[in-house]
């Protein structure tokens, strides 16, 4: 089940698979937490499969002169040296703290339009500066150690308005 890019919005496309397997330069989307950490759910996986891009999330997570805000996003150009594909990681800081101290749905919800619009700003920043970025894969985000219905964020991400003519695709991948 997919649907067709909207002249003005977010299509999403529904696939299952890998989200790693991806070609070189995809933009791999998570929802992280501002702290720092890659500790729980598929954040997990991303932390061993790009072990650099944590670095570069942990350092400017840590060493931030400001704390981190919600609702932007850390956009990592392809890291690894020795691995590949390599690719883009997206970091949309959709909730302050993990584990029990995470944000309440609503407040998750509204930081991820507002990380996923920064998240589109500054893609179109790297084509502007010649970077080679290829399409946007990105995993239930919010409905695991989160705890947001995907169907909640499924609906925030469709309901994204853009300029007129800038629809973009987002594929969304489930194991």
């Amino acid at each position: 089940m997919s649907s067709t890019p909207t002249p003005q919005g977010i299509a999403l496309t529904k696939h299952t698979g890998d989200i790693f397997a991806a070609p070189d330069h995809t933009v791999l989307i998570q929802a992280c937490n501002t702290k720092g950490e890659w500790g729980a759910g598929i954040a997990v996986a991303f932390k061993a499969a790009y072990p650099n891009a944590y670095n570069a999330y942990r350092e400017h997570c840590l060493s931030s002169a400001t704390t981190v805000q919600t609702g932007t996003c850390l956009l990592i150009a392809p890291c690894e040296i020795e691995t590949s594909p390599k690719n883009w990681i997206a970091c949309l800081f959709t909730s302050a703290e993990y584990g029990r101290k995470k944000d309440g749905p609503d407040e998750i919800l509204k930081n991820t339009e507002l990380a996923v619009r920064d998240l589109l700003g500054k893609l179109k920043q790297a084509r502007e500066k010649g970077e080679k970025v290829g399409s946007l894969r990105m995993c239930k985000i919010n409905s695991g150690k989160f705890g947001v219905e995907w169907e909640r964020t499924e609906g925030v991400l469709e309901g994204i308005g853009l300029e007129e003519g800038k629809g973009v695709e987002i594929e969304i991948w489930d194991r």
